[in-house]
């Protein structure tokens, strides 16, 4: 199953960059928000991102967009490294940059994450391996024709009482994303 995932996120990938104008690298490092059953936990990560040719509502003041994120990354739950690779499409608001360059945005999506284990913590590990993603953000692009963008994340991992028990997991994640 996790080998057939790698070969679909590659494809994905694949076919993304050859339509892609413009992509953005991303790394994230997240705290985890203690639940009861892990002692802590962090995330780091890195994905690719582009953006998808639909958009809606575009004014003076801004314009929701669509996006695509593929990446790969390492938990830390108590004493155990946990893999994962993930696919999220995401929707942004972002607003008209100001003078100064600085373009402000909020974001929201929903993906799939699959992880190499279950058993990321000791105490209540995940039931199954594959989870859904949930992630709600605000964030500021700046630099050279704001190629930059500094992004405060909360995120809720869970497979949606696919099986019990449902633990599910919180974040919160800082990720710095950079356009090629």
């Amino acid at each position: 199953m996790f080998a057939f995932v790698i070969r679909f996120c590659l494809t994905c990938i694949l076919f993304a960059v050859a339509g892609a104008e413009a992509f953005e690298w991303q790394v994230s490092a997240g705290q985890g928000m203690q639940p009861k059953h892990v002692e802590q936990h962090h995330l780091f990560r890195v994905a690719w991102r582009t953006d998808l040719p639909w958009s809606w509502y575009e004014t003076k003041t801004g314009k929701l967009s669509s996006g695509l994120a593929l990446g790969a990354g390492l938990w830390r739950g108590d004493d155990l490294n946990t893999g994962e690779l993930f696919i999220t499409p995401e929707l942004r608001y972002e607003w008209a940059a100001a003078d100064q360059g600085l373009q402000w945005f909020v974001e929201a999506g929903v993906g799939g994450h699959v992880f190499s284990r279950t058993d990321y913590a000791k105490r209540g590990p995940f039931s199954t391996a594959f989870q859904f993603g949930e992630q709600l953000g605000a964030g500021v692009r700046f630099g050279e024709r704001r190629s930059q963008d500094l992004t405060l994340l909360y995120q809720h991992h869970s497979n949606g009482d696919i099986k019990t028990p449902n633990y599910g997991a919180d974040f919160l994640v800082l990720r710095y994303g950079f356009k090629m």
